[in-house]
């Protein structure tokens, strides 16, 4: 029985969920009917495709601390093709197993592959990974669930394609993935959830839905305008659980003539106010037209990798920032702050930008910039560090040691993203709010503001030991985070698995409208219940009162 080998019963670790024990059996899964319907799962995937015991403990939360009971999933499913999906989900429907959908399953800082109802049947789609299509003349790839970043990097060069696919800061990522969850990038197409163009989507039935222009047969743009005809269906299912999406539509950048990556470095703590009122105006006038990425020196150190935290400081408690921002001013030549850009396009355009850029940022005395030209057909990419890298559109993969920073031997992290308006008032706040908390628990505050347009997100990333008490604190001390910043007006952007239920909770207008809407949509098109159930804080009918502590 695959419940010897696994149980299903689980019981959730975290302090979001610590008030109630709950299971995959509340949700009426018995042992027997998750084997009787492993045996048909096999049937459609073979024995490679139907992952259990040892095999599936890749897929639970790696940064869980050590006393609480991983979320381990009893059985991984890995399709090839739409058609097993399809597959799968009337067998689950049939003998009602909630299944939970990843696409790498490697979004570690939210909690990995662990579903939020322990005991769910995880869906990994690694193994759907074709590029299906590379459009050089309009500027669009077509890619399955299991396309990396860095597979569809080595795609593009090997089809010698001038197109620029945007990437995160880390390359093993799901391109479908990461737009569904509203990922962020830094080229100018940063936005991943705005490129998408077009998708196939498996419903609850199994039936196959295609969005968009799509929906007509043969229609020649459907991976061109993002709108159909009627209700444009595409954002529904973008951090939800009614489909399962198999196939995306994603824009491309054209490679430019002229690539500039840029830093801005702020010599004090005290210059991120004035710093970002100067930055704004450059971007709602698309001056800077890619998504900056403003981190201050503790990030740079422990996102740059190599650094170790005991050369810097020895003693208990946090760093503090005066020793930090010396060893990154003397090894890495950073400020307190340091932002990076990018331009793009023609020269003498680029030219232009940058004038503009240095006279109205210097502006703010302190604050250095500095630039350097690359062609964009021949760039120098063995000679860019990661912050190059990835504004140029070129995967990498090296903040996966941001954890070794610590010198701990299990490190772990947790991403705690908060959406503020730009202005310096707005990011000041937060930058000390978020700051006194993190080292109130003896932790360093590592930090980043991915600037958009009109907001920026606030990116904490904790880094912890996994063998101390200091995990727990992490989690905790960010469970409380959210309910303060929600407070304030400030909301993540996206979820830990472990918070879901929580975030969803302060969307509370109108006696919390919204997630009644999204919980109606959820029962017409998923009755049973069976999708990812408590994803983003949607739970089926059957579960609705495992949220109710967070609502």
């Amino acid at each position: 029985m695959i419940t010897e080998r696994c149980p299903i019963m689980v019981t959730a670790g975290s302090s979001a969920a610590s008030k109630r024990s709950y299971t995959a059996e509340d949700f009426g899964l018995t042992p027997e009917r998750l084997d009787a319907a492993v045996v048909k799962f096999r049937k459609v995937l073979g024995e490679e495709g139907v992952l259990t015991g040892d095999a599936a403990r890749e897929f639970g939360d790696p940064f869980s601390p050590d006393e609480w009971v991983e979320l381990i999933p009893p059985v991984v499913l890995q399709p090839t093709n739409t058609e097993q999906v399809q597959d799968i989900v009337r067998i689950a429907n049939e003998y009602e197993v909630p299944l939970w959908t990843t696409s790498q399953g490697r979004n570690l800082g939210y909690g990995g592959s662990a579903p939020r109802l322990p005991g769910s049947v995880v869906v990994n789609l690694r193994r759907m990974n074709k590029v299906v299509e590379v459009n050089d003349e309009l500027g669009y790839v077509v890619v399955e669930p299991g396309v990396s970043y860095n597979q569809l990097y080595e795609e593009l060069r090997a089809r010698r394609s001038r197109l620029w696919a945007d990437v995160p800061d880390i390359g093993w990522g799901s391109v479908v993935g990461n737009a569904m969850d509203h990922g962020i990038g830094y080229s100018v197409y940063g936005d991943h959830a705005g490129a998408v163009c077009g998708m196939e989507v498996v419903l609850a039935d199994g039936e196959i839905m295609r969005t968009g222009m799509g929906a007509m047969e043969n229609n020649r743009t459907w991976h061109l305008s993002p709108r159909g005809y009627g209700p444009t269906a595409d954002g529904i299912f973008m951090q939800s659980n009614y489909g399962i999406v198999t196939r995306m539509g994603y824009h491309c950048f054209p490679e430019p003539e002229i690539y500039m990556p840029c830093f801005a470095m702020l010599d004090s703590d005290d210059l991120v106010e004035p710093f970002l009122e100067a930055l704004r105006p450059l971007m709602l006038n698309r001056t800077i037209m890619n998504i900056p990425s403003m981190f201050n020196a503790l990030g740079a150190l422990s996102f740059s990798g190599g650094h170790d935290r005991n050369e810097i400081y020895d003693g208990e408690g946090p760093v503090p920032q005066e020793a930090a921002e010396a060893y990154a001013r003397d090894r890495l030549g950073v400020g307190a702050w340091s932002m990076r850009f990018a331009l793009y396009g023609a020269e003498s355009v680029v030219d232009e930008q940058f004038k503009i850029v240095k006279q109205t940022l210097e502006a703010v005395e302190g604050v250095r910039i500095v630039g350097q030209k690359h062609p964009g057909n021949d760039l120098p990419v063995e000679e860019f560090d990661q912050n190059m890298k990835v504004q140029a559109c070129v995967p990498d993969m090296s903040m996966l040691k941001a954890t070794d920073f610590i010198g701990a031997e299990r490190g772990g992290h947790m991403t705690f993203s908060s959406l503020v308006p730009l202005t310096g008032r707005d990011g000041a706040r937060i930058r000390d709010l978020v700051k006194q908390r993190v080292e109130g628990i003896g932790l360093d505050y590592t930090s980043t503001f991915l600037i958009h347009q009109r907001h920026a997100i606030h990116v904490a990333v904790i880094i912890f030991n996994l063998e101390d008490e200091s995990a727990p604190q992490a989690y905790e001390t960010c469970r409380q985070l959210i309910a303060e910043l929600g407070e304030l007006g400030y909301a993540e952007y996206r979820a830990h698995v472990d918070y879901m239920d929580l975030v969803a909770s302060l969307f509370g207008y109108n006696n919390h409208i919204q997630l009644d809407f999204n919980e109606r949509i959820k029962d017409a098109l998923d009755p049973k219940g069976i999708l990812s159930p408590g994803k983003q804080g949607i739970w089926p009918r059957r579960l609705r009162e495992l949220g109710a502590d967070d609502r």
